[in-house]
């Protein structure tokens, strides 16, 4: 609604928020060597090839450490943390799934949905890329690891560059959605992880922390100093 003061909200705790760069440009690391070794292949000179490996394999064990240590996060974290927050659990989840379904499904002519932290549609594609990069690391391990005539006969490599393939889908969807969702919602999705905080006008935030549990709910609050918000 026009007019309505919007707050800053806190959201995401300092932890999440860097593991979320440190995955992010680990795996960019990953995905520019990986992309020119796949694509130049043979072409590549011994030496610069072997740095590109090293490269891509330091970069692939720091993306471990990431990977592992949100997963982790999943099970310890704070409760927008937690994979309790990913997937469509309460009535609350399942209603915010069922209305992000219906948003997509018009065209972005609906309402958008509203949420706190995780949106559980997002949510469940978040836990098929976690999967999906565990993949990713064992089989880059194992490949590093093997002695170069087993990797020849190893199908090793077909099932690497199938989630590499992955990956970069996921990528593209995930950047897409969440510019979208910016435009669409303007709670704050892209600067919220960088400083922890989403914007939500008074009513948003009543609604939320009548459909969240009281340990979400309460969250440091801010006035938001550029003002305004949507208009309806």
């Amino acid at each position: 609604m026009r007019g309505q003061p919007y707050f800053f909200h806190s959201v995401w705790d300092p932890l999440l928020r860097v593991l979320h760069w440190w995955n992010a440009i680990t795996l960019f690391s990953q995905i520019i060597t990986g992309s020119i070794i796949l694509i130049f292949g043979s072409e590549i000179h011994g030496g610069i090839r072997d740095n590109l490996v090293n490269i891509h394999s330091i970069s692939g064990y720091m993306f471990a450490a990431g990977l592992f240590t949100r997963i982790l996060w999943l099970f310890i974290g704070p409760p927008t943390a937690r994979w309790q927050d990913l997937l469509p659990l309460t009535s609350s989840q399942r209603k915010v799934f069922m209305d992000t379904l219906r948003y997509y499904a018009s065209a972005l002519r609906r309402i958008p949905p509203l949420y706190l932290a995780h949106n559980p549609f997002a949510g469940i594609i978040y836990i098929i890329f976690f999967l999906a990069a565990c993949a990713q690391v064992v089989t880059g391990v194992v490949m590093l690891n093997l002695p170069e005539e087993l990797r020849s006969k190893s199908s090793l490599p077909i099932w690497h560059d199938a989630f590499y393939y992955f990956i970069i889908f996921y990528i593209i969807a995930h950047v897409f959605a969440v510019f979208i969702h910016e435009w669409a919602e303007r709670h704050g999705l892209i600067s919220a992880m960088v400083h922890g905080s989403k914007t939500f006008n008074e009513e948003e935030w009543q609604r939320l922390a009548a459909a969240t549990e009281p340990s979400t709910a309460t969250a440091r609050r801010e006035p938001c100093l550029s003002g305004g918000g949507k208009g309806e």
